[in-house]
């Protein structure tokens, strides 16, 4: 029997929508699945039992939340799809609206992070669950340091002062072009508290790492202040919120 599969989205820009209906597996994919709501593409407003559960975007409204309950409720499986709905996205740098995880709500049973998730990793990721299998093996526990095409020797004291949250129009320089370290050239790039597996995409088009794959473990945020402790920020940088908020903004337990 084909597995029943929900696809949903919040607040977001459907970045990750667009990136799973163009996957070149996807026509495989449905044939594989039977999909019983998708509302990007299909009239269906009730949500019926199903199997797997792929949402994306993050919580931005009260009525989000009582819908993911819905979907918790009636799915045997959910699963984030994105930084979104993984981590809160960009809308965390807003003053205004809130921007929660998925998970903050209802109990997932995995993210597929990046933003969009990279065509590989999310196709993987597809197959394993319409196969019933865990998708954790295909999610990379390494920083993306550890695969960069501009990793060099590590440093054990390093001084190079941050003064740069990327670099200026005419210093992008594509990665075959280049072999120096963002920050070596004083630009903030947050590689090293960042998961692999985004194909290094920013990186190889001379932009440094924004952190958009999220954390190998526990928080953006507290692994943010840790990195920052240990490098030279410039006081405007120091100033900028972005740094810690652009994908999440941090938890407190009361």
């Amino acid at each position: 029997m084909k597995p029943k599969i929900l696809i949903s989205s919040l607040t977001g820009c459907s970045g990750c929508i667009s990136t799973l209906l163009s996957l070149d597996i996807f026509p495989q994919f449905l044939e594989r699945t039977k999909i019983i709501y998708f509302p990007f593409i299909m009239d269906v407003e009730e949500i019926e039992e199903c199997d797997i559960a792929l949402i994306e975007g993050c919580v931005s409204e009260d009525s989000q939340v009582n819908l993911l309950k819905k979907i918790r409720k009636q799915t045997k499986k959910v699963y984030s799809i994105g930084t979104c709905a993984g981590f809160g996205g960009i809308l965390s740098l807003s003053k205004k609206r809130i921007a929660e995880p998925v998970s903050k709500y209802i109990e997932i049973d995995g993210v597929i992070p990046g933003c969009p998730p990279p065509s590989k990793l999310l196709g993987n990721c597809l197959i394993k669950l319409i196969e019933n299998r865990e998708i954790d093996v295909d999610i990379p526990k390494k920083n993306l340091c550890a695969t960069c095409p501009l990793r060099g020797e590590a440093e054990e004291n390093f001084q190079t002062k941050i003064t740069q949250i990327n670099p200026n129009p005419e210093e992008i320089i594509p990665v075959e072009e280049d072999t120096e370290c963002f920050l070596k050239r004083g630009i903030l790039c947050l590689g090293p508290i960042t998961r692999d597996g985004c194909e290094h995409v920013c990186i190889k088009e001379g932009l440094p790492c924004e952190g958009c794959m999220g954390p190998v473990s526990k928080s953006f945020f507290s692994n943010t202040i840790n990195f920052i402790s240990l490098i030279h920020l410039s006081k405007k940088i120091r100033n900028y919120d972005g740094i810690f908020y652009r994908f999440s903004k941090p938890t407190f337990k009361r």
